[in-house]
Order: structure tokens, then C-alpha cells, then sequence
């Protein structure tokens, strides 16, 4: 009897060892289904949203490059620094003409400036003036030199050229200017003179001051008025008007030939 329940006995611990371990097995199998579960939860919600983006932007970074040629403006005007204007001011191209005295001028020899291009010197012996003239009469230009209002035209065309300039820099002597005073204009293309015939004193929506019609060729020069500072909230322009005395005209040569 001993032998038999012994068997019994043993059978009886396998039965619960069997069990124990089947039990483990299920314990464990759901535990690593949990995780798992977890694990692709996060790659559903989280890594992979995220590793798309990633791509998406690379891919969309290509594509846009590729198709705009000027892309990197785009992204120096959103993210660079501020460009610098004074940079676009060209005086650097000018070279002053040095060559004869002409008393006509080819149209197809004129180089025409570009805006904010320098084209020109003027100078005024008796009155100490001296400064760089550009094409336009922008705040950037004028902080740098004598303008030319763009509506007007080039010396030697035979029209009216009409400059300015701040009376408290490059324009400051141009108070005690007087009538006779020569002007000099030292173009990229030939050297023209001017003769100061008239000064004015007018009001700044004056339409009469400058006559863009006229059949001569005429040098305007204006400048705020009185000469002081904070004298451009003033409502009065000097004007000085000079005469042709000497350089060439421009022809067309399609239509003069």
C-alpha cells in the first residue's frame, strides 16, 4: 500500500508542477501581449507620425528647391538679416569721361544709368560744390549725393534736367549761388556747362516751377528752403535755373541719320 500511494503522491506533485508552469506560461504570455500592445500603440500614435513628418519635410525641402530657382532670397528675406540699402548705391561703374569736346553725341554711345546708379559728377568752382550725381532722388540717394528726378531727362538730350539735393549737405552752398555761376557736369559720356540765369524762391506744389516741355536743354537745381536745419517741413523750394553753355547733344541715330 505504501508503493501505490506513493505513486499517487508524486503523480500528484507532477499534476500541480504542470499546472503551476502552464499557469506561469499564460501570466507571462499575457504580460508580453500588454506590451505589446503598448509597443504598437506607440509606434502608431507617436513614432511613426513622427518619422513620416520627418520625411515629408525633407522630401518637401527637395521638391521646393528644385522648382524655385530663388529659393535662397526667399530664405534670406524670411530668416537673414536685414539687407543693407546703402549697398545698392552703384558708384563703383562710374568712370568719368576724359575724352574731347563733342558737339554731337551718337544715342547708340550713351550707356543709360540704372536707378540709383551713379552717373556724373557736378561741381561749381565759385560756390565750392562738389558732389556725386545719381540717377533718382530717393532718401538713399540723397543721403549720398545730388539726385535726378527720374521724370526728367539725361544732360545733352535737349530737355529739362532737374536735380536736388539737401541743403545741409551737398546742397549747402547753394544759398549764396548767384546768377552767372557756372555749374559743371561731368558725365560717364561727355562734359556739359551750365550758366545759373534765374533763382527762385517757391512754394514746394508750385506745378509752374519746372517746365518739363521746353525745346532747350536746362539744368534745374532745387533744394529746401531757408537754409536751416529741419528746413524740409517748410513748404518754399529754392529753385536755380541754368542755361546750356557748352557739350554735346544727343542724337538719334536711327531717326537723324
Amino acid at each position: 500500500l505504501s508503493l501505490p500511494r506513493a505513486l499517487v503522491l508524486r503523480f500528484w506533485q507532477s499534476v500541480c508542477l504542470l499546472c503551476s508552469e502552464e499557469r506561469v506560461k499564460k501570466e507571462f504570455m499575457a504580460i508580453n501581449k500588454s506590451k505589446a500592445r503598448k509597443i504598437k500603440r506607440r509606434l502608431a500614435y507617436i513614432y511613426f507620425p513622427v518619422i513620416f513628418a520627418v520625411i515629408g519635410f525633407f522630401v518637401a525641402r527637395f521638391v521646393f528647391t528644385s522648382a524655385v530657382p530663388q529659393y535662397k532670397d526667399y530664405r534670406l528675406m524670411a530668416f537673414g538679416d536685414p539687407p543693407s540699402f546703402v549697398e545698392q548705391l552703384d558708384q563703383k561703374s562710374f568712370i568719368p569721361y576724359e575724352g574731347k569736346d563733342l558737339k554731337k553725341l551718337n544715342n547708340l554711345s550713351v550707356t543709360l544709368p540704372s536707378l540709383n546708379q551713379q552717373y556724373a559728377e557736378i561741381k561749381c568752382d565759385e560756390r565750392g560744390i562738389e558732389a556725386p550725381v545719381f540717377w533718382g532722388d530717393s532718401h538713399l540717394i540723397l543721403k549720398s549725393g545730388v539726385g535726378t528726378y527720374l521724370g526728367s531727362a539725361l544732360p545733352g538730350y535737349n530737355s529739362t534736367i532737374l536735380m536736388s539735393a539737401h541743403n545741409t549737405t551737398f546742397f549747402k552752398e547753394l544759398k549764396d549761388v548767384k546768377e552767372g555761376d557756372v555749374f559743371h557736369l561731368n558725365t560717364s559720356y561727355a562734359r556739359f556747362q551750365y550758366k545759373v540765369t534765374d533763382i527762385k524762391i517757391l512754394k514746394a506744389d508750385d506745378a509752374s516751377a519746372v517746365n518739363f516741355n521746353g525745346k532747350e536743354e536746362q539744368l534745374v537745381l532745387y533744394t529746401c528752403y531757408p537754409f536751416k536745419p529741419l528746413a524740409s517741413v517748410s513748404d518754399e523750394r529754392m529753385y536755380v535755373y541754368c542755361e546750356k553753355i557748352s557739350g554735346p547733344s544727343v542724337y538719334n541715330w536711327e531717326v537723324d541719320l
